[in-house]
């Protein structure tokens, strides 16, 4: 049965929690609070409309239990996660590999699995240029960390 939230308890268990699943959960947001989240609609549905069989779920995660939830990932089939307050600068540390961006931002709010290794990466700032970019024509923009572990910012 779906539910809106899962815990770090169901993704021990996550093949008996999740067994009955039509379309495999595969990816997910962890964050604490998670409930507010509204990454599974827009994801969910992107998922759909491009075919892929995948489901995109909130995981509330606690500080503490972090770094569990993190390893338990290529365990369990996932193929990435996204990282939302309180986490994304406790991340970092946890990575296998780690982009550029986020090294220079201090911040983690994408992970993917690959190989069973977790690869993490900041997307916020070069989102939201690409993003300006397009909407104003903005070609050339200034971008930087201004706090760490809060992503990028672009002017």
């Amino acid at each position: 049965m779906l539910r809106e939230v899962y815990t770090l308890a169901d993704l021990r268990d996550w093949d008996a929690v999740t067994g009955g699943e039509a379309v495999p959960i595969r990816l997910s947001v962890f964050g604490d609070p998670v409930a507010h989240s509204r990454s599974p609609q827009m994801h969910n549905a992107a998922l759909a409309a491009a075919g892929i069989p995948a489901r995109y779920t909130r995981l509330h995660i606690l500080p503490g239990e972090l770094e569990e939830a993190l390893r338990l990932l290529p365990e369990r089939g996932f193929i990435g996660t996204n990282v939302t307050l309180p986490h994304k600068a406790a991340v970092l540390a946890l990575m296998d590999e780690v982009d550029a961006g986020a090294r220079r931002t201090g911040a983690v709010n994408t992970v993917v699995v690959r190989d069973g290794k977790l690869v993490g990466y900041s997307t916020d700032g070069p989102g939201l240029a690409r993003a300006i970019r397009a909407d104003f024509g903005a070609e050339r923009l200034r971008c930087n960390a201004r706090r760490r572990g809060a992503g990028g910012w672009c002017w």
